[in-house]
């Protein structure tokens, strides 16, 4: 459905036919300003106060604009929005709750968005003014919960009770308009919208309401106010010589590859980074820094790094590199709030442009230096491959021009950041805070948003992480399903923590405290909540990637005994 607009190009939205509750009437105009301004889905946790937000979905108007989506829990809610976000931050998803304990099941999401900088609208339901302090069931303090992780807030009052009045539309519109600008602002990231609603939760009937229609006619359309997306910033120009290297963090995107390329320097590429190819890219660099940043006189030591993306997994390039004392550090950021972990930027840019003379015979020694390290880093990196690994880069090079690989945060990211060559895949990972919540979920909504799309969603995760979500797995009967491999690498715990310095600790205590073995079936758990599921080798595992069957399908990747087949998901595991 089109947005109206008069002749001077100014959208309005259109006043609702009164529906006998106010709350339903200024829903009906929250999800029309939302979809005119670029929400196309919805993700809704069921809930009695948030009603009206559900009945407005019904509105004609808002069912040409808003796909919604159904889920039971609140946590897999907001992270599912956040999966259909990062597929297309143009278009951002809202996640909507009812009050109470329901909103703070969200912040996991809101502080992920917060710190990745991905859009996401947050509705939360609320009791009116009159009965917020009272003890009145499933009413807390839900202003400002979210705090600092929010780009904007704003707290609704609740509007009159039988019909919304022209000013309280308006101002629903209003705000609408300004929180949509912060979400997708030069600084992208979550709002919060706390919606007061007062009885009646639900629309009249219909005769009541067909008497209100005439009441229609009297009010005027509520102008929508457009907010322009900020244009991509001036580039500022930085120093380059033959000892830079670029370092792409997680959503460095194509930038941090054409600078590399432009000026020939060593690209050392997260796996999430959106830009790890081509032949600058240095695989295998982890281990490689080790040895180079050790000695001080290594013919590749480094003197600069121009930072591009947010750096989070590799020691080497966090501590040892943008840490030493000799390397100047250049980030390329646009906000404000720029990652230095170190605190050893000496310069921050919008957009990075080389301060490059060089010449095609500088050019071309740097080009036998970028060959140089990659050279190194294929010897440093020569070792056999634990079966964790062989499963990780399986799906890595299944991985295709149109596929989206989602990456938990495990040992498997840290794995392919080590051992995966260039993809040209798109990659994407919780990075922000790299925790492993929700991450199923962030999966589904990926795959949801790009149903049509060509390519297959798959999602490579550790088995703690696979149990941490298995709420994301469940999607009711009547809503729509994602296409999504989800391969899980089941070795009975949390492989990272024996690589980190909790290596050292007596062996009980790894065991328990942090390996946290946990003795599930998780191919049996996905069967359960409604998903295919196979218990595989790594060997098999690359020919079953090969196939592309309808719906959700869970791989659980083990280290099989010898001679023993794979589990179809037909057969139950004793």
């Amino acid at each position: 459905m089109r947005e109206a607009e008069d002749s001077t190009g100014t959208s309005h939205v259109s006043p609702p036919v009164p529906t006998g509750s106010g709350a339903v009437d200024e829903a009906v105009v929250l999800w029309r300003a939302l979809g005119m301004l670029g929400v196309r889905e919805a993700v809704i946790a069921p809930g009695s106060r948030s009603a009206p937000l559900v009945y407005a979905l019904a509105d004609e108007q808002v069912r040409g604009l808003i796909r919604p989506h159904v889920r039971i829990d609140e946590r897999a809610a907001a992270f599912t929005a956040l999966g259909i976000s990062r597929h297309d931050p143009a278009h951002p998803a809202a996640v909507a709750t009812t009050s109470g304990t329901a909103t703070a099941h969200l912040l996991a999401a809101v502080m992920e968005v917060h710190h990745s900088r991905v859009p996401l609208i947050v509705l939360t339901a609320d009791r009116p003014a009159e009965l917020r302090g009272t003890g009145a069931n499933q009413t807390t303090h839900q202003v400002g919960l979210y705090r600092e992780f929010v780009r904007f807030e704003a707290d609704l009052p609740a509007p009159t009770a039988e019909q919304a009045t022209p000013v309280e539309l308006r101002t629903a519109v209003t705000t609408i308009a300004r929180a949509v600008a912060a979400a997708t602002g030069a600084h992208p990231g979550p709002v919060h919208l706390n919606l007061g609603f007062r009885d009646p939760l639900v629309p009249a009937p219909d005769e009541v309401q067909a008497t209100a229609g005439d009441l229609v006619a009297e009010a005027p359309p509520i102008i929508l106010t457009r907010h322009p997306r900020p244009s991509s910033p001036r580039p500022h120009p930085v120093p380059v010589s033959e000892r830079t290297v670029v370092v792409a963090g997680d959503s460095a995107g194509p930038a941090a590859r054409s600078f590399a390329e432009r000026h020939r320097l060593p690209l050392l590429a997260e796996p999430s980074s959106g830009c790890r190819d081509g032949d600058m890219l240095v695989p295998g660099y982890p281990a490689l820094l080790r040895t180079v940043m050790a000695d001080p006189e290594h013919p590749l030591r480094p003197d600069r790094a121009v930072v591009f993306g947010h750096p989070t997994l590799s020691r080497p390039v966090l501590g040892s590199l943008l840490g030493a004392e000799d390397v100047e550090v250049v980030v390329v950021d646009p906000t404000a709030d720029w990652p230095d972990a170190a605190g050893r930027a000496s310069l921050v840019v919008p957009a990075a442009v080389g301060e490059d003379p060089a010449g095609s015979e500088e050019l071309a020694q740097r080009r036998t230096r970028v060959q140089a390290w990659r050279s190194a880093a294929r010897s440093d990196a020569a070792r056999p491959l634990d079966w964790q690994v062989a499963a990780a880069l399986a799906v890595w090079d299944a991985t295709e021009e149109d596929d989206v690989l989602v990456l938990g945060s495990s040992s498997l990211v840290r794995d392919l950041e080590q051992y995966a060559g260039g993809t040209r895949g798109r990659v994407i990972a919780n990075r922000g805070l790299a925790g492993i919540d929700g991450t199923t979920a962030v999966a589904t909504g990926i795959a949801l948003a790009r149903k049509d799309a060509p390519g297959r969603v798959r999602l490579l995760v550790g088995d703690l992480t696979a149990l941490h979500d298995l709420t994301g797995l469940i999607i009711g009967p009547e809503e729509p399903r994602p296409d999504l491999d989800v391969v899980v690498v089941d070795d009975g715990g949390g492989r990272i923590f024996g690589g980190l310095e909790h290596a050292a600790a007596p062996a009980a205590l790894l065991r328990r405290f942090f390996t946290t073995p946990h003795g599930a079936d998780i191919a049996a758990a996905a069967r359960a909540l409604g998903a295919d599921a196979a218990v595989l080798g790594t060997d098999d595992l690359g020919p079953a990637l090969r196939s592309a069957p309808a719906g959700i399908r869970v791989l659980v990747v083990q280290e099989l005994p010898s001679g023993r087949p794979p589990i179809p998901p037909t057969e139950v595991i004793e």
